[in-house]
């Protein structure tokens, strides 16, 4: 499969066509869609979503796609790496960043084809949009400054409807729904603070018993409350072996490991290969 490569921090690509030339392909990079018009296939990770006017997808580095295109449609791609938001940054708030972007685009219920906007959230990113094609197009003072921060602000509203995903898909009762909204956001939050995310802490968090809260998330999401915050380290962990120069030993520091041997042993269970093979073969 091609995999197309971005050096430079951000990109912006307006494509205006009735047919798709491109291959399917992955990215080194995050890439934000918006279908200013149009209708047609698009196929993420090897699921098929129908798109149509106002539509926008998030794609986050090793996402395959590639569109089918059934009426002239008019795309914008927002392509963007970390370092739009840590140039010029002192070290403390580069890592803050980071953290921020991989909490919300590399967040495990995120599919990329299936987040429900609400139409308010969806009408402002269009609005920010135009922003950032204004200010890409002409070269003022503050212009990456300005670029980045409505980014963020993308992303924050992205975050917002992420939040909502499986609890609308799955729950009924609206107390239960908000309760795991609670969950969601709070693992979110706290997953570069592995003690924060003791299943103690989280239950007096929430004011809720240990047991309790074990129980309600395994009957609400299909799978134990310790399953799901280990897999949202391994989706983290994995994308900084492909794209940072972080060593493992690092890796598994930075995500909560005990050690690097347990990280090296969970890690192998999910993707079949040890990180440092993992990471050889992803170079």
């Amino acid at each position: 499969m091609q995999r197309f490569k971005q050096n430079t921090p951000f990109k912006i690509l307006e494509l205006d066509t009735n047919i798709w030339k491109y291959p399917i392909h992955t990215h080194n990079h995050f890439e934000i869609v918006f279908i200013k018009e149009g209708s047609g296939t698009h196929t993420i990770n090897n699921i098929s979503f129908q798109y149509r006017d106002k539509d926008i997808f998030i794609l986050s580095p090793g996402d395959s796609h590639i569109f089918n295109i059934n009426s002239n449609t008019k795309f914008y791609f927002i392509k963007f790496t970390e370092s739009l938001f840590t140039r010029g940054i002192d070290i403390i708030n580069k890592k803050r960043w980071i953290e921020k972007i991989e909490s919300v685009l590399l967040n495990p219920n995120l599919l990329p084809g299936d987040i429900k906007y609400e139409q308010k959230d969806k009408d402002t990113m269009f609005q920010l949009l135009d922003i950032i094609i204004e200010e890409n197009y002409y070269d003022k003072e503050y212009k990456d400054s300005i670029i980045s921060d409505t980014v963020s602000i993308i992303i924050s509203l992205i975050a917002r409807n992420i939040c909502k995903i499986y609890c609308e898909k799955q729950i009924n009762n609206k107390k239960d729904k908000n309760r795991m909204n609670d969950i969601f956001s709070y693992i979110q939050e706290n997953i570069y603070i592995s003690e924060n995310l003791k299943i103690d802490n989280i239950a007096n968090h929430l004011n809720l018993s240990k047991n309790y809260i074990s129980i309600f998330f395994k009957k609400n999401y299909g799978e134990s409350l310790q399953h799901y915050i280990l897999k949202y380290r391994l989706i983290i962990a994995e994308n900084r072996i492909r794209l940072s120069d972080y060593t493992i030993s690092e890796i598994a520091y930075q995500l909560g490991f005990s050690d690097e041997s347990h990280f090296n042993k969970a890690f192998k269970k999910k993707y079949n290969m040890n990180p440092g093979e993992y990471r050889k073969r992803n170079i």
